[in-house]
Formats: structure tokens, C-alpha cells, sequence
């Protein structure tokens, strides 16, 4: 037989309250809100933390389950009748499993059927962060965690989902759409101001039902639910309402980024100043004058002015900061790694022979988590040789080795901010007119675009991107902009001369296009007949003739049906 209790939890110190002992023990007293004194023993002297012992407000029931293992389980209920009902049913289904009416998976689907939603989210967000990541990763990305949790929590509060029998499928599609209904809403920041917050878009819709598809199917894989209810989930169309389009740059837009990468950290130093109109109270303030804004024009110069004005070695550290940004710049527009991946580098993971240069990924650094090897362009190896050559030999003046563990680059975390610098000094816009952007991850966008007008293979091209779908390569990173339609159009088959326009004739020579054939009632011909009503032929019909016989447009051969009814001309085969 089972048993009904009230079990004893440990509970921090209340506020206010007093330790004192009665009967040899240690006990608080403090009172509550109602005013009312209360006392429980402590947990002791010996605790690392102090607190109270107290009774939980509800019932826990003690049984024996279908396997014979002894199992506590929370009711819920405030009184003990209620929770003896409880503790009957669990029984009950115990009995079943024991004598073969019910499996073990469909009693602990019941036992869980009516518990709060709150704790299997709990017990699945546990679950999802000891799990292994993609590849050789440990664990999955806290970051990861974090979102999943609070989008199911936003989809459970908004549904009002309670226990496992409210899921359902519908109310989740019906919360989706009505997302795509919020309007913007004003934030106010710390500081006063106020900016704009927009309403969540499909994308992000979407990887919240992904989220809770993927909840869905670990209930049921750890036996709380027969089938998922999310299986057969509906998104949103995504085509039609992207937030943020990328695009690739262009050819010609390549030498003008990378001459701005390397010159600009030294013209930085030599900007011309400006000086303003306005006359304020001091002539040394600094709203007296402002620097120059750097232009593809004007950088050569700046950099002349920054080399003549700057100290050896803050030179140096310029020059070296502008090569290293050129190189990181071409890794991403030569390889299509992310901005983490080439953060990840090691001196280690290139292989510069002369054969054949490749850099490798780790499985652990790779977004995908499998380890990849990728070719290198031979100019951007001796980049790397000369690179890390250069390193060497300052590392040897410092009697430091270059280890093989050592980062590659120093990629810094405001790279996007960078890069906005580099393009707007070499004039090309952040945004075109049509919304596209360019950031740093739009370099792995212009990597697969320049592949694909390379009329390089699809299949190539997935395995360059390390992508698994078709669709990532042909639609998400591509920039169909930079696809020339009209060289493609010159390569479609020449098209047949046509007709030439018959010259006027006399009245008498006239032979209608349509006639009736002779000696068959009923029948006409589409061109006019072999020979004129002079006997001679006529040349505008043969032209017809080999015209309709041609492959531009083959002639249709007639077949006669056969049997018991009158033969009519059919439709042929």
C-alpha cells in the first residue's frame, strides 16, 4: 500500500528571524506577513548555507510502480483526500502494468499526461544543454540554450498551454500568424531616448516553431507523449518578407576595399582638418575644427601625410594592422568562412607547400561541426608565406618562437564597425537601392555568387560553402544582380529566317489560300494546291510545302480510325 505526506523541504532564513534553542535544538521564529509567529528547526550549525526545514503546502504520494521500484510522486493537491484519489490512480495503473494491460510507455505516458507544462521545459532545456553540440562539440551553445527556452516559454504564456493534453498544433499556427500582425513598439533607453523596435518577422517566427517542433519530439522520445503534436507544423513564408538581403560585391569594388584596408589605419594619422565657421568663446575648442571624412580619392595623400607625421613605431603597428585586415579580408572572399571561423585560425591549420596550399577547419571552430580542408588561391599563399615570415622574423628579434598553436589573425570583435569605415572610404554604399547590405558575413555571399557566374558546378559549390542544401547555394547566398542575362540570352540557338513578303501580283495570277480540293466533298486544303489554274507551278506553295515539312514546323500526319462505325479522320496517335 501507498502513502500520502507532506514532504520536508529546505527553505532560505526568512527575514528577521531569531535563532534560538528549545529542547536541546536549534529554531527560528520569526513572523510572518499576517503578523503571526511562526517556528521550524534549522538545518543546523554545520550547513554551508542556513535555513529552515518546513512542510511543503502540498501532498507527495509514495507507491510501487509496474517495474517494483519505489517512486515519489507530487499530486499537487492541498488536501489529503485528494491526494489519496491521486495516489489510487497511480496504483491503479501500476496494477495494469504489471498484469499486461498497459506497457511501461503508455503508463508514463499517462503519469505525465496532466503534470504542469512548466517542469517537462525545465527537464528538456536541462537535457538540450548537457547534450553534445554538432561535430566534436562538448556541449551546445549556452547562447543556443537561452533562445530556446525563452521562445517556448513565449509560445507555452501566449497559447496558454498548462499541462501536455493542451498542445496543439493549430493554436500554435494561430500564435504565428498573429506575430506577424504586432505593430512596432517604442523602447526607451537608460539615457532617456527612445528607438523603435520591430515586430519579429517570419525568420524569426520560424525558429521558434522550429524550437518547439524540436520539444515536441524529445517528449516523445523520452516517453512523456505517444506522437508529437508539432509534427506536421506549418511555417511562415520567408521569401517575401526578408529583413536583412545581403549582396555581393562586384569585381572592380575588390582592389578598391582592399587598397582601403591596408592604407587606412596610417591615413587615419594624416587627415586634413577642416575648419569651422562658427567662432566660439575659446579658439582652441575643439568645435573650432574637425577632421576630413577619407575617400577613395583622397587616401594615397592621407597616407603620404600620416608616414611623414608618425613615430617608427606607431608606424609599424599601423602598417602591420592594415596588412593583417587585408588578409583576413581575403580569407573570407577566397574560402567563404565565417567571421568565427577565421577567428578560430591557428598558425597550424595552414599547409603552404608549393603543390597545392589549404587551410583546415577544425570540427570544433566549423558552424556545421565537421573538420573540412579547403584549396587556397596560390596569391593568397604567398600572402600567408610572406605573412608568416614576417612574423618570425619579429618574434626572433624578441628570442620568441612562433608556435604552431598561435592565432592566425586577430580578429577583432568590432570587425563590423570596420568594415563600414572601409567602405564608405571607398565609396561603396552600405545599402543600394534596392535595401540590399553589405557586413562581414555578405563576403561569404559574394564567395558563392562569384562561383556560380564562374559557371562553376552546383555540387562544387556546396562542397566550397560546406552547405548540405541546394537552396542555400542557389538562393540565400547569391546575388543574382551580378548574373548577366543578355550574354546569357546571346547563347540561345539562331532563330529560322522567316517568310520573305511575296511582291503585289496581277488580279488574274491570285490563287486563294483556301480552295476546295476536287473530287473530295467536303474537304479543303490549308495551302493552295501543286499547280495554278495555268498549270504552271506555284512557287509560293512549294516554299509552303518544305516550310511545313521542316523541323520548325512538322507536319501532321493524319491517321484514319478503323472498326464497325464509318471512318472519320481522328487526331491521330
Amino acid at each position: 500500500m501507498g502513502s500520502v505526506f507532506k514532504a520536508k523541504v529546505t527553505r532560505p532564513l526568512p527575514p528577521g528571524a531569531t535563532l534560538v534553542i528549545r529542547d536541546g535544538k536549534q529554531i527560528a521564529e520569526w513572523r510572518d506577513a499576517t503578523g503571526k509567529l511562526r517556528r521550524a528547526p534549522t538545518t543546523g550549525a554545520k550547513a554551508k548555507r542556513p535555513g529552515v526545514i518546513m512542510e511543503t503546502t502540498t501532498f507527495t504520494a509514495k507507491f510501487r510502480d509496474g517495474q517494483g521500484v519505489i517512486r515519489k510522486v507530487a499530486t499537487g493537491c492541498r488536501t489529503r483526500d485528494a491526494a489519496k484519489q491521486v495516489l489510487a490512480d497511480l496504483e491503479s495503473r501500476a496494477e495494469k502494468v504489471r498484469s499486461g494491460v498497459l506497457s511501461v510507455r503508455e503508463a508514463g505516458v499517462s503519469e505525465h499526461k496532466h503534470s504542469p507544462i512548466g517542469e517537462h521545459v525545465k527537464d528538456y532545456v536541462a537535457a538540450l544543454a548537457n547534450s553534445r553540440g554538432k561535430g566534436a562539440r562538448e556541449h551546445v551553445s549556452r547562447t543556443h540554450v537561452a533562445n530556446v527556452e525563452s521562445a517556448l516559454l513565449e509560445i507555452i504564456r501566449e497559447c496558454c498551454f498548462q499541462t501536455l493534453c493542451d498542445l496543439d498544433r493549430n493554436m500554435a499556427e494561430d500564435w504565428a500568424v498573429r506575430g506577424l500582425r504586432r505593430p512596432d513598439t517604442e523602447v526607451r533607453r537608460r539615457d532617456g531616448t527612445t528607438r523603435v523596435k520591430r515586430a519579429p518577422g517570419p525568420r524569426t517566427i520560424n525558429s521558434k516553431l522550429v524550437a518547439l517542433t524540436a520539444f515536441g519530439n524529445w517528449l516523445v522520445r523520452a516517453g512523456r507523449l505517444v506522437e508529437n503534436p508539432f509534427e506536421c507544423l506549418r511555417k511562415l513564408d520567408e521569401s517575401d518578407d526578408r529583413r536583412r538581403v545581403r549582396r555581393a560585391l562586384k569585381s572592380e569594388q575588390f582592389e578598391r576595399l582592399l587598397t582601403v584596408a591596408r592604407l587606412r589605419p596610417i591615413a587615419e594619422y594624416g587627415r586634413e582638418t577642416i575648419r569651422s565657421s562658427k567662432s566660439p568663446a575659446s579658439p582652441r575648442s575643439r568645435a573650432t575644427w574637425r577632421k576630413a571624412p577619407l575617400t577613395y580619392a583622397t587616401i594615397v595623400a592621407a597616407a603620404e601625410r600620416g608616414q611623414a607625421v608618425c613615430r617608427p613605431h606607431v608606424l609599424e603597428r599601423a602598417a602591420l594592422l592594415g596588412w593583417e585586415r587585408v588578409l583576413i579580408y581575403e580569407t573570407m572572399l577566397t574560402t567563404g568562412m565565417r567571421k568565427k571561423e577565421v577567428r578560430s585560425l591557428t598558425v597550424s591549420s595552414l599547409d603552404l607547400s608549393e603543390a597545392k596550399s589549404t587551410v583546415t577547419l577544425r570540427g570544433v571552430c566549423a558552424k556545421n561541426g565537421k573538420r573540412t580542408t579547403l584549396p587556397l588561391r596560390a596569391d593568397v599563399a604567398d600572402h600567408f608565406r610572406e605573412w608568416l615570415a614576417d612574423k618570425r622574423r619579429r618574434l626572433a628579434a624578441q628570442d620568441k618562437t612562433l608556435m604552431p598553436e598561435s592565432p592566425l589573425f586577430r580578429v577583432p570583435a568590432g570587425l563590423v564597425r570596420i568594415l563600414d569605415r572601409d567602405l564608405a572610404a571607398a565609396g561603396i554604399p552600405k545599402v543600394d537601392e534596392r535595401g540590399r547590405s553589405l557586413d562581414v558575413h555578405a563576403m561569404r555571399t559574394t564567395f558563392n555568387t562569384h562561383l556560380g557566374t564562374a559557371n562553376v558546378n552546383v555540387r562544387t559549390a556546396m562542397r566550397a560553402m560546406r552547405v548540405s542544401s541546394q537552396e542555400l547555394v542557389l538562393k540565400t547566398y547569391n546575388d543574382e544582380e551580378l548574373f548577366d542575362v543578355s550574354e546569357a540570352l546571346q547563347a540561345l540557338p539562331t532563330l529560322p529566317t522567316p517568310m520573305p513578303v511575296l511582291a503585289a501580283a496581277t488580279a488574274a495570277s491570285v490563287v486563294p489560300i483556301v480552295v476546295p480540293t476536287s473530287g473530295k466533298r467536303g474537304s479543303t486544303e490549308g495551302f493552295a494546291g501543286s499547280h495554278s489554274p495555268s498549270g504552271e507551278k506555284s512557287a509560293h506553295a512549294n516554299k509552303a510545302r518544305k516550310l511545313r515539312d521542316s523541323h520548325v514546323f512538322p507536319a501532321k500526319r493524319e491517321k484514319r480510325a478503323k472498326g464497325l462505325e464509318p471512318s472519320t479522320s481522328s487526331l491521330g496517335s
